[in-house]
């Protein structure tokens, strides 16, 4: 944006990345929640893994209170199931799809309220895939199919997963599609940064999260505006402290409202 657009009051178009972090995606929500109190709407939104899940909702209109309801009452069965035919992963995500289709329905990209982008990665070739045409469910739940743990997601032909192994903040692609001042909300945070893994499903995330810091790490510099919760305090891969991650989003969005309110002019 340019000092004259600046002078006269014009708003920049916003952009918004949500990253992934597993079930660190719930301070996405306290994040959103300050956000639409200030009036700091986004005109494009891209989301990985637990931020496309986020970001998917927030994009289709579900309410943020009712969103925050619905990530308070979630636990893993909601989202997945023990993968028994031809198993390239632990876990089936199809209940999670089903949960999506059933809280935002069975939509498409172009349905969605607002610009909405899920990234992902062809477990083929190592690509990052950005998915942003068709249904909505089966993309964000490839987004969020974490290599091993989740089984992959087929689409258009391409074996699907994770998308933090590439891309887990993906400011850049806001940028493409139109971004002129860009928000990366990073909840990549680390549980218990220093301590061993105790089991398997311990020792998979944290080979995950170490890409995801490296991908993460990348995009944080080119952020306009970087929001990072104090989170690494809490399971990642537990739902019973989502109340507190909610709260620490907010907080962070708090401290983060002096410099959004000098660059971006309140949406009318």
């Amino acid at each position: 944006m340019n000092l004259i657009d600046r002078i006269m009051g014009k708003r920049p178009k916003l952009g918004l990345a949500l990253s992934g972090g597993a079930t660190h995606g719930a301070a996405h929500i306290g994040i959103l929640q300050v956000l639409e109190r200030e009036g700091i709407r986004p005109d494009f939104v891209a989301g990985t893994s637990a931020g496309a899940l986020v970001g998917a909702a927030y994009c289709a209109g579900v309410p943020l209170d009712e969103l925050e309801k619905l990530f308070l009452s979630i636990a893993w069965p909601t989202f997945i199931k023990f993968s028994l035919i031809k198993p390239l992963a632990l876990f089936d995500t199809q209940p999670m799809e089903e949960f999506i289709r059933k809280n935002i329905g069975d939509c498409e990209f172009k349905d969605l309220n607002l610009p909405f982008a899920a990234i992902s990665c062809d477990i083929v070739t190592g690509e990052r895939v950005v998915l942003d045409e068709g249904l909505v469910a089966p993309c964000v739940r490839a987004s969020a199919a974490i290599p091993g743990l989740f089984s992959p997601v087929e689409i258009n032909g391409r074996l699907l997963v994770d998308g933090g192994v590439v891309d887990n903040l993906p400011v850049e692609h806001v940028r493409a599609m139109g971004a002129d001042f860009t928000i990366g909300c990073d909840v990549s945070s680390p549980s218990k940064r220093g301590k061993r893994p105790e089991n398997p499903f311990e020792n998979l995330l944290a080979m995950v999260y170490i890409m995801q810091e490296r991908s993460t790490s990348l995009n944080q510099d080119m952020c306009d505006c970087l929001i990072k919760p104090n989170i690494s305090q809490y399971s990642s891969w537990g739902f019973g402290d989502s109340d507190k991650m909610i709260e620490e989003g907010r907080i962070s969005a708090e401290a983060a409202l002096p410099q959004l309110n000098k660059f971006m002019p309140k949406k009318k």
